[in-house]
C-alpha cells in the first residue's frame, strides 16, 4: 500500500497543466478586471452611445436649421408661438381640434380664425362668431368664451 498514492493528488499530478490552463482561462474571461466579459460588456456600452450621439447630432442639425430660419425669416418666430405656445393675435380666436388627450412630445393641431370687426347692431347683439353646433363638442378652447 506504500506504492499506492492518494487518488486526488495522483489526477493533480497528472492533468496539473490542464488545470492551470482552466484557471487561467477563467480569470482572464471571467474573473479579471480587463476580461472578455466586460470588454463585450463595455463594446455594447461604447454601441450604444454611439447611437446617442447620432441622435443628439441630428437634432443639433435640426434646432440649427431651425434657428437659422429664425433669423432669416421674422415670421417664423410667430408661427413657432402659435403652433406651441398658442399665443395668438388680438383679432383672432383660437380652437383646439383634438379628438384626443395630447401625450407627451405629441403635436397638437390648432386652428386660427380671424374674427371681423363689426359693428353691434344694438346694444345686445355683438355680431361674434360662434363655433358650430358640430364642433362644438370637441373644441377646447384657451381663450374663455363670453
Amino acid at each position: 500500500m506504500a506504492g499506492r498514492k492518494n487518488p486526488v493528488f495522483s489526477f493533480l499530478n497528472h492533468n496539473k497543466y490542464w488545470i492551470v490552463v482552466i484557471i487561467g482561462v477563467l480569470i482572464v474571461g471571467v474573473l479579471d478586471e480587463n476580461s472578455f466579459y466586460k470588454m463585450l460588456k463595455n463594446n455594447m456600452e461604447i454601441a450604444d452611445l454611439k447611437e446617442q450621439i447620432d441622435t443628439y447630432n441630428e437634432q443639433y442639425e435640426k434646432d440649427e436649421a431651425q434657428l437659422r430660419e429664425l433669423r432669416r425669416n421674422p415670421k417664423a418666430i410667430t408661427k413657432i408661438a402659435r403652433e406651441r405656445y398658442f399665443m395668438k393675435a388680438d383679432d383672432e380666436d383660437i380652437f383646439v381640434l383634438s379628438t384626443e388627450l395630447p401625450n407627451k412630445g405629441s403635436v397638437i393641431t390648432t386652428e386660427t380664425v380671424k374674427t371681423p370687426e363689426a359693428t353691434p347692431t344694438n346694444a345686445t347683439d355683438t355680431a361674434r362668431p360662434q363655433p358650430s353646433e358640430a364642433n362644438a363638442q370637441n373644441n377646447h378652447s384657451t381663450t374663455p368664451q363670453p
